[in-house]
C-alpha cells in the first residue's frame, strides 16, 4: 500500500519544437524510440511526408483548432498579442486540451507531442501545463534554412523562396523560444541526426533524463537501420554557405548560428549570452510586426481574389502571382 504522505512524481511531457521542414516528424519518431509515450493514433503519412507525422490525431484536432481561432494559416507571418492567450475565445481551449491529455495520456509518465506550429502557439502550452501541473521539456530540431526553403519549395514555389521561408521560419522560432529557458531543453541537428542517428539519440535520452535500458538501445537501433533512409536527405549546407549567401535573413543567420552552436554543444541552455542575444533576435523580429501584418492582409486578399470569381481583384491577383513568380 503506498505511502499516505508520498508525494506522487508530476507527469512529464515532451514537446517537439522547430519550424516546419527542419525535421519534426523524424526527430519525433527517435523521441518514441528513447521510450517517449507517443500514442497510438496518429495523422497517416502523406505526400509531403511518406515516412510518417507522429502526431496525435486528437491533440492535432484541437491545435488546428485554436490555430485557426487565432486567425493563423498555416504560412502568417503576423505576430501576435500577448493578450490572446487569455482571451474569451481561447480561454475554452485549455480544459478542451486538458480533457483531451488526460484521455490520451493520463497512464504515461512521459509523453510527447509534435505539431508543426506549436511554437506558434507555446505561450498558450506553457500556461496548460501549469494549469496541469505537468513538468515540460522540450526538442528542438534544427536545419540549416537554405534546407528548409528547398524543402519547401518542393510543396510550394512561394513559400520556398528563400525571401519568404526566412520569415516563416523567423516568426515561429524567435518570439518564444526563450519560454523554454529554465526548462529541459535539447536541440538536435537534422543533419547530424542522419549521420550519427545512435549518438544523437542517446544524446537525447541523457538531456531529457531517460534511462537507456536494453529495450531503448534495441530501440535506437531499429530506428537507425530500419527506419532512417538516405533519402530522406536530399540537400546539405554548411554554416559557411549560410554566411556565404546574399539571400539569407540576418535575423536568422543570428538565431540559427545560436541554435547550431546548441546542438553541437559549444553553448549550454544555461549561458546567460545566449539568452541576452535572443532577446535582441525578439525585438529586431517585433520590428518587423507592422510588415509581417501587412504581408498577411495582402496574402488573405490575393487568396480570395483568386477562388472567389465574383471579386473585383482578378486583375490584381494575376498581376501579384506574376510578381511573386520572378
Amino acid at each position: 500500500m503506498a505511502d499516505p504522505g508520498e508525494v506522487s512524481p508530476r507527469q512529464r511531457a515532451v514537446l517537439v519544437l522547430g519550424a516546419g521542414r527542419s525535421g519534426t516528424s523524424i526527430i519525433t519518431r527517435a523521441m518514441q524510440a528513447t521510450g517517449v509515450e507517443l500514442g497510438n493514433d496518429f495523422k497517416p503519412p502523406s505526400r509531403k511526408n511518406p515516412s510518417g507525422y507522429f502526431e496525435d490525431a486528437a491533440l492535432l484536432k484541437l491545435s488546428k483548432r485554436l490555430r485557426r481561432t487565432l486567425g493563423l494559416r498555416p504560412d502568417s507571418l503576423r505576430l501576435l498579442d500577448d493578450s490572446v492567450w487569455s482571451s474569451p475565445q481561447v480561454m475554452p481551449y485549455y480544459a478542451e486540451f486538458a480533457a483531451t491529455i488526460r484521455e490520451r495520456f493520463g497512464h504515461a509518465p512521459i509523453w510527447g507531442f509534435k505539431y508543426a506550429r506549436t511554437m506558434r502557439l507555446l505561450p498558450f502550452w506553457v500556461r496548460l501545463f501549469e494549469q496541469m501541473d505537468i513538468l515540460p521539456a522540450y526538442i528542438m530540431p534544427v536545419r540549416n534554412p537554405l534546407s528548409v526553403a528547398r524543402s519547401r519549395a518542393k510543396l510550394d514555389a512561394h513559400r520556398g523562396r528563400q525571401e519568404h521561408s526566412d520569415l516563416e521560419w523567423l516568426v515561429n522560432v524567435v518570439p518564444y523560444f526563450h519560454q523554454v529557458r529554465g526548462r529541459q531543453l535539447v536541440v538536435v541537428d537534422y543533419d547530424t541526426l542522419m549521420e550519427h542517428p545512435v549518438e544523437q539519440l542517446e544524446r537525447m535520452a541523457s538531456r531529457l533524463g531517460l534511462p537507456l535500458t536494453d529495450e531503448t538501445h534495441q530501440e535506437i537501433q531499429v530506428f537507425a537501420k530500419k527506419f532512417l533512409q538516405r533519402g530522406l536527405q536530399h540537400t546539405r549546407f554548411s554554416m559557411h554557405d549560410l554566411k556565404n549567401s546574399a539571400d539569407i535573413n540576418v535575423l536568422v543567420r543570428e538565431a540559427y548560428g545560436w541554435l547550431d552552436r546548441l546542438a553541437r554543444d559549444d553553448v549550454q541552455p544555461t549561458a546567460s549570452a545566449l539568452w541576452d542575444a535572443w532577446d535582441e533576435l525578439k525585438i529586431g523580429v517585433g520590428a518587423l510586426a507592422p510588415m509581417l501584418a501587412r504581408m498577411d492582409s495582402l496574402h488573405r486578399e490575393l487568396r480570395y481574389a483568386q477562388w472567389n470569381p465574383l471579386s473585383p481583384l482578378p486583375a490584381a491577383w494575376h498581376l501579384a502571382k506574376r510578381l511573386l513568380r520572378r
